[in-house]
């Protein structure tokens, strides 16, 4: 089995930067290629707001905000894929909008990948019933096209690869 293609989901945080440091360490060793990968989310704009506004404007903003998150994310990813090339690890990013699970999925089926790693928090007591039942990790491994790894906060920091300045 050959772990080619390797999809790291992120959302700008820690759990996320400990995902791409397996993922890392994984594309050394099976010399894989590595796709970070950033979900927007759709803004929601409630009906009571449509009512008395004007819905181009609204349409508007929307896209003018998307925009400005994919820049903020091309400017951050930049510096994640300089520090795996410098690892001599082949690294692109992708950017999508949308539900983060579905494009997860929909990225993972249509790129053919071989291996989807990411992080997750683990909660407890009452928090983790609510929480897990939205969880993008849950709905990604239950339906991925691929194993799926999920690093999840307990796991120590690995002491290789990436690491912060």
């Amino acid at each position: 089995m050959k772990l080619k293609r390797i999809l790291v989901p992120h959302d700008g945080g820690q759990m996320s930067d400990k995902a791409l440091l397996y993922a890392e360490e994984l594309a050394k060793a099976l010399n894989s290629e590595v796709t970070i990968l950033y979900v927007i989310e759709e803004i929601e704009v409630p009906a009571t707001l449509l009512l008395g506004n004007d819905r181009i404007m609204i349409a508007k903003a929307r896209r003018s905000i998307a925009r400005e998150l994919e820049q903020k994310w091309n400017n951050f990813v930049q510096g994640k894929v300089r520090l795996l090339s410098s690892e001599n690890v082949k690294a692109t990013s992708e950017v999508r909008v949308g539900d983060p699970g579905e494009q997860i999925l929909k990225f993972a089926k249509d790129n053919k990948v071989d291996l989807i790693v990411m992080g997750s928090r683990r909660l407890e007591g009452m928090s983790k019933v609510v929480v897990a039942l939205g969880s993008v990790a849950r709905k990604v491994s239950e339906r991925a096209p691929c194993p799926v790894m999920i690093i999840h906060s307990s796991h120590t920091h690995p002491t290789w690869g990436m690491q912060e300045d």
